[in-house]
């Protein structure tokens, strides 16, 4: 009796820790739920802002390397879904990037999407010289990029606009500066007749 007893008591014991463990594992996909790239049917889901850079915090050529690199992931998040707010927070006065992150944000309030297209970064060019970069000094780059193929839709998944994959890619400009510990981007467009500095 009693070993019968004893072997009720823990297959309960049993039962109850599976559920448990089944709960907690049925809970945990759930707390974030796993991001869905574009498609030509459907807009990406569930896409993540992208994280700060402990660099970016240096008044140095590296800090304005990686506060541009962080604005690139940024459009490209903007590009994704529309969001505009972290973006604009990086951007001063600089007119044309503004402008085109606006012009997601209209296009995803409107239903429309984009698929592809998301800006690459192959290298950051710092052209003030080193030790020049400080606080509160204005400081030239060049970026060069390759974006991927891209096309827009429409809320009706109509196509409103292709742009295949071009292997050259382009150049961005960029003038930074760095006040009150953080830096701000006062100049950022595409510029891609801008020459490189040679080796």
């Amino acid at each position: 009796m009693k070993i019968r007893n004893a072997a009720a008591i823990a297959a309960i014991a049993l039962a109850t820790l599976t559920a448990c463990g089944e709960s907690t594992e049925s809970a945990a996909p759930s707390e974030a739920a796993a991001p869905t790239p574009a498609s030509s049917t459907a807009p990406a889901q569930n896409v993540q802002a992208p994280e700060t850079n402990d660099l970016m915090s240096e008044a140095s050529p590296e800090g304005a390397r990686a506060f541009l690199h962080h604005v690139f992931q940024l459009k490209s998040y903007n590009q994704r879904t529309g969001e505009t707010e972290e973006l604009l927070a990086t951007l001063d006065g600089a007119e044309a990037a503004t402008a085109e992150a606006e012009e997601f944000a209209a296009m995803y309030a409107d239903g429309g999407w984009v698929l592809g297209g998301q800006p690459k970064v192959k290298q950051i060019i710092v052209t003030t010289p080193a030790e020049e970069v400080a606080e509160d000094v204005e400081v030239d780059a060049l970026i060069t990029v390759n974006p991927d193929a891209y096309t827009s839709f429409d809320e009706a998944g109509e196509v409103q606009e292709t742009r295949p994959f071009d292997p050259a890619g382009t150049i961005y400009s960029a003038t930074v500066v760095y006040t009150d510990g953080a830096w701000k981007a006062t100049y950022l467009e595409e510029t891609p007749d801008a020459e490189l500095p040679s080796e």
